[in-house]
């Protein structure tokens, strides 16, 4: 294993910096659509007024100057709202390939090794589950989340287990064609190389080790 965190550090360093350098963007582009949506809201408020203006038929040509003033800011909020969102999602889709890439790593630096999850020692944890099984079926969840159908019992379970630690009203629905690799990689802590070698080593103990979150 050491060998291989050897030859995988610049790749999974990469990712991880990659990673969380387009989760600042993504919630840069999250507040400002927070923004333009309350903008938009204020505007399409005062395009209503305008549009259906009681004194709208005795005083035409007023209202539809007034009209068009807001109507223009209006239209432009829209495109702005529009891209933004689009932004969104290509930033998301990317952090989630990204993140799938980065499970698949630390997955091979395990199958490499022990071939399966049963023949590696149980290493460490969090809160009770373990981390191998965490980078083990959230890679699988990740590989195969658009076909529901490929996802397996384990990751169903492996997901029911992560839901009841974090307990904040929000389920990891593994079968609901969700990529939540990033989730997953934000779970376990990796914002920095140490934080993904450290786990990794631990799973070479077969005493473990246990850690909150």
């Amino acid at each position: 294993m050491k060998k291989y965190l050897e030859e995988v550090e610049y790749a999974a360093s990469s990712l991880i910096e990659l990673i969380w350098s387009d989760f600042e963007k993504l919630e840069e582009c999250s507040d400002r659509l927070k923004t333009l949506t309350a903008e938009f809201d204020v505007k399409y408020q005062i395009f209503l007024a305008n549009e259906f203006h009681p004194t709208a038929n005795f005083y035409h040509a007023q209202m539809a100057k007034a009209h068009e003033g807001v109507a223009k800011p209006k239209a432009e909020l829209e495109k702005e709202i529009a891209d933004v969102s689009e932004s969104i999602d290509a930033k998301s889709a990317s952090i989630a390939t990204l993140s799938g890439a980065l499970l698949q790593i630390a997955k091979q630096c395990i199958s490499l090794k022990y071939g399966k999850p049963p023949n590696a020692p149980a290493g460490g944890n969090i809160d009770g589950v373990l981390i191998k099984e965490i980078i083990w079926e959230g890679r699988n969840q990740s590989i195969h989340y658009e076909n529901p159908k490929e996802i397996s019992d384990n990751v169903v379970t492996l997901f029911s287990k992560l839901d009841a630690l974090r307990d904040d009203g929000i389920s990891w629905d593994a079968r609901s064609q969700t990529n939540f690799a990033f989730e997953i990689v934000q779970f376990l802590g990796w914002r920095e190389y140490s934080d993904f070698e450290q786990h990794l080593k631990s799973i070479r103990s077969k005493k473990g080790s246990s850690q909150g979150h």
